[in-house]
């Protein structure tokens, strides 16, 4: 009887132990939106720093999401040891028409819940992505993400290397 209660014990315990990490692993999700109403993880916009900032330019004929490759380091000494603080991310496009932007783990790397950011951007328009620490905790094995236009496969990429 003792061998019995004490498996299905067990049991329970790897149950529950099993389906908490796989909670961990669930995004919390990157949050859209403008400077002023903006808020990722309870904390407005307004009281982060911009980390990374993505303009679409016009670059020899070719329509390109400019850096083409950016660094976001997040070790303790980097970008002043971040303490759980979540990241921001400026978009703007100067082009004269819609361009998207995506971002994603690289496709041979992306796992189920890998973070995927989508947004279309009108002519001058500026959109801000907060991105809570947690999703970039199982970003990729490879720790490369992918900046690219939805819309137009032409268009040329650009790279984000995450160092953590």
């Amino acid at each position: 009887m003792h061998k019995v209660l004490l498996s299905v014990l067990f049991s329970l315990i790897l149950v529950a132990a099993g389906s908490s990490v796989a909670l961990a692993l669930q995004s919390g999700g990157a949050v859209v939106g403008d400077l002023a109403t903006g808020s990722v993880v309870g904390q407005p916009f307004t009281t982060l720093d911009v980390d990374l900032e993505y303009l679409a330019v016009m670059i020899g004929g070719k329509k390109a999401w400019y850096p083409g490759t950016a660094i976001l380091d997040l070790r303790n000494q980097g970008t002043l040891g971040r303490r759980g603080q979540p990241v921001l991310i400026k978009v703007t496009n100067t082009l004269d028409g819609d361009h998207g932007f995506s971002l994603s783990a690289d496709s041979a790397f992306a796992g189920p819940t890998s973070l995927q950011v989508k947004i279309v951007l009108k002519a001058g328009e500026t959109k801000y992505i907060g991105v809570p620490m947690s999703d970039l905790t199982f970003v990729t094995a490879a720790r490369n993400m992918k900046v690219r236009c939805q819309l137009h496969a032409a268009h040329l990429s650009s790279n984000l290397v995450i160092f953590k």
